[in-house]
């Protein structure tokens, strides 16, 4: 079956516009939130051009707080391309209540909060919802502040197996995978709202989640920021500014990271969490990453799990850690990944089935190649920092610049022509000048 994004199964939009944006409180007393402008257009005329883009014919705004200032301009924004309507709340529903005011529909709804500022490829988001037969599917992403987010646990498959509500406990260890304001729902999902206040996320998503309905996430490094605090405001429109939105949909300059030695201290084989520390300066070093738009990925050589030290379940939780870790000091990794190969046989506990000659396995370059085709990589534009020849030759192989860090590295480093740093903090400086200026 052709899913019909394009015409058999008709996506609808939603905007949810009708908070009272008490964050942003000094910004919007005489503007409503979605108003604001970017870039000298209101984000609501982004969001609906992200709606038009993906040839979606039909936007509903569910407008509350200061609908009057919203409504001429969705009838002006309205066109033969795209009727754009307007909904009025009675009363404050929420963000999920909220979806039992809109009109019936043939296909899903794709609901985005009027506080995100995104460039996502909603054709792609759909297709996916579709394909997979999903009840509700919830855009996630690593963001700068996890702490304050709801984060999601996904299974092999990306169906939502756990949703961690903020605020979180002390001790939670978990993927910096945030929801992200941008949903796509099936029909089902909305009519089976109850008629009450509701918040999309903490309300409707996890009685579905609970339900054991098919909730996945769709997984992104496309760009998704909310605007709900001045602070972020001024960032997305800094953003703006600075074209860092318009150049996350094409080829990005990514640094390529080792794990041991590079972003933690490098303390043998590293089996259980407890064990993983971060260098100092590293969480700055990739927060300045990913302010620059940056895309961070982690392409580490994980021999623990062929050597039987731990399984593929508790190499996720060291690596669970590892985002928890970093998003306290609020930096992220746009991927990671792990090859859990070792060709070498002979250890007490070792797992035969992944004890051999891999692709993955560094030198070779196939972690790379792999994010490579998952990742919109500019790889003139890119390069690989490790404390180990084999990320060199990785590299190398690859065709992304190596960047070799710490002392025991400084003569081969030298002697090979290579660029040569102490540490990630003083690389990530250096490169960020040198290298991304150009």
């Amino acid at each position: 079956m052709q899913h019909a994004i394009d015409r058999e199964i008709e996506p609808v939009g939603a905007i949810v516009a009708g908070g009272l944006g008490t964050r942003l409180h000094a910004a919007t007393r005489a503007l409503p939130k979605p108003m604001l402008p970017i870039g000298g257009q209101p984000l609501l005329w982004r969001q609906i051009e992200q709606f038009r883009r993906a040839g979606i014919g039909r936007v509903v705004i569910l407008a509350g707080h200061l609908a009057e200032v919203i409504e001429p301009w969705a009838r002006a924004w309205s066109d033969k391309r795209c009727r754009v309507d307007v909904v009025v709340e009675p009363q404050a529903l929420g963000s999920g209540g909220c979806l039992r005011l809109l009109p019936a529909a043939r296909g899903p709804w794709v609901v985005a909060f009027g506080d995100v500022a995104f460039d996502v490829d909603l054709r792609a988001l759909v297709r996916t919802h579709l394909e997979r037969g999903a009840y509700a599917t919830a855009v996630v992403h690593p963001n700068d502040h996890p702490h304050d987010s709801d984060l999601v646990r996904l299974d092999a498959t990306g169906r939502i197996e756990a949703l961690h509500r903020k605020p979180h406990s002390p001790g939670l260890s978990t993927r910096n995978l945030v929801t992200a304001g941008v949903f796509v729902l099936d029909p089902a999902f909305v009519a089976a709202l109850p008629p009450a206040k509701l918040d999309l996320v903490h309300d409707a998503l996890a009685a579905a989640i609970a339900r054991g309905e098919r909730a996945f996430g769709h997984e992104t490094v496309e760009y998704l920021k909310d605007m709900g605090t001045p602070e972020r405001y001024a960032r997305v429109c800094a953003d703006w500014d600075a074209g860092r939105i318009a150049a996350a949909a094409g080829p990005r300059p990514t640094a390529f990271l080792d794990r041991d030695g590079t972003i933690n201290r490098h303390v043998g084989h590293v089996s259980r969490p407890e064990q993983l520390e971060l260098l100092p300066g590293v969480g700055a070093a990739i927060r300045r990453m990913n302010q620059a738009g940056v895309q961070v990925v982690v392409a580490t050589n994980q021999p623990v799990v062929a050597r039987g030290l731990c399984s593929e379940v508790e190499l996720a939780e060291i690596h669970a850690r590892l985002e928890t870790l970093l998003g306290r000091e609020g930096a992220f990794l746009d991927r990671l990944y792990a090859c859990p190969h070792h060709p070498h046989g002979g250890f007490a506990g070792e797992r035969p089935e992944l004890k051999l000659a891999c692709a993955c396995r560094k030198p070779g370059p196939g972690l790379l190649e792999q994010a490579m085709r998952e990742l919109r990589v500019d790889r003139a534009r890119s390069s690989m920092f490790g404390d180990s020849p084999c990320d060199a030759e990785a590299a190398a192989a690859a065709r992304v610049r190596p960047v070799l860090l710490g002392e025991p590295m400084r003569e081969q480093a030298e002697r090979r022509g290579i660029r040569w740093f102490s540490d990630l903090p003083r690389a990530t400086d250096a490169w960020l000048t040198e290298e991304l200026a150009c």
